[in-house]
């Protein structure tokens, strides 16, 4: 992709955006709320708590299975998270990739997937993120899941049985993720995390749907140490497997490649462009939009013209280029 244009041949062109109407001035709660329901929790975050909730109550095994941190538990878990990506991940790659069943429409970047390229394990970019994603990723989930439900079976955290407050909890742990994403990221992007681990992330500049959590296991660790919350947190066991499936699906469309899923003469929001710009800049964009701490630490690229331009002088400067 160029670096010193916007232009139709480099791939499509969403537009400039903003932060959600919380955070801009004078705030909009109302707007904000309308920006929350319709856009945030339509439809991709709803479909993540209702395939959490499939997957605990009929996937999962009973908490008292964990009493004593039984193996096979920990390997049916592993196999679960791995199902449900092959399922999920699986069906947008194949759709998107394999298929191409809309071309290169609302695709950002026009490249297809990179193979016979050595940055990638087994020359494969798809092959590559498959392998981080399935044995690495699921794996690392798994265990967290499984440390979860020990402490909760030898009653070493509180439980919390209630409905209307396990539901508030599912909200607001969405914006707690903006937190500890941005936290977790940006470490990682320090000097020597990022040459240790964060790196093979980023050997995917053009995304697709695999891409989304193939990392290092060290990423992996500090990316799914979400549910630790609850250590201190009192929280419903459901949670955990929510934060897991939530973290492992997510980054699934927003790395796609695409902005929108095209189904013949139906259209739905796919990739996140916000993020996109982290994966093509690499140091913007660190966060989550819902939260937009990137805003507040000089670090946000609203995606025009404008910041576009503010990046290649940024770049021009510390190389010394600029005459």
């Amino acid at each position: 992709m160029k670096i010193d244009s916007f232009s139709k041949e480099d791939g499509f062109y969403p537009g400039a955006f903003d932060v959600p109407p919380l955070f801009k001035s004078p705030p909009q709660p109302l707007q904000m709320l309308k920006w929350f329901l319709f856009r945030f929790m339509w439809y991709q975050s709803l479909l993540w708590i209702g395939i959490s909730v499939v997957c605990y109550h009929f996937f999962t095994p009973q908490i008292t299975d964990f009493r004593n941190f039984d193996f096979s538990a920990l390997i049916y878990l592993w196999l679960r998270n791995a199902t449900v990506m092959l399922l999920i991940v699986g069906f947008q790659h194949f759709y998107l990739y394999t298929h191409r069943g809309q071309g290169k429409d609302y695709k950002y970047d026009t490249r297809w997937m990179a193979r016979k390229k050595r940055s990638f394990t087994f020359n494969d970019q798809t092959k590559d993120n498959m392998f981080w994603s399935l044995f690495s990723g699921c794996g690392v989930a798994a265990l967290y899941e499984a440390l979860m439900f020990y402490l909760y079976a030898n009653e070493k955290i509180p439980t919390v049985s209630s409905l209307p407050l396990t539901a508030i909890t599912t909200v607001a742990l969405f914006w707690i993720t903006g937190v500890h994403f941005y936290a977790n990221h940006r470490l990682l992007h320090v000097r020597p995390l990022y040459d240790f681990a964060h790196s093979l992330h980023h050997r995917n500049v053009n995304t697709g749907p695999w891409s989304g959590i193939s990392m290092h296991p060290f990423e992996h660790v500090l990316y799914f140490s979400l549910p630790l919350i609850f250590i201190f947190l009192p929280a419903s066991p459901f949670l955990t497997t929510f934060s897991m499936i939530y973290l492992m699906l997510s980054p699934s469309p927003s790395h796609s490649g695409f902005h929108r899923f095209k189904f013949g003469q139906k259209e739905v929001a796919a990739a996140d462009y916000f993020h996109y710009l982290h994966h093509r800049y690499f140091d913007c964009n660190y966060g989550m939009l819902l939260l937009p701490i990137d805003k507040w630490l000089g670090t946000f690229h609203n995606g025009s013209y404008e910041d576009h331009q503010k990046i290649i002088e940024k770049r021009l400067d510390k190389s010394g280029d600029r005459k």
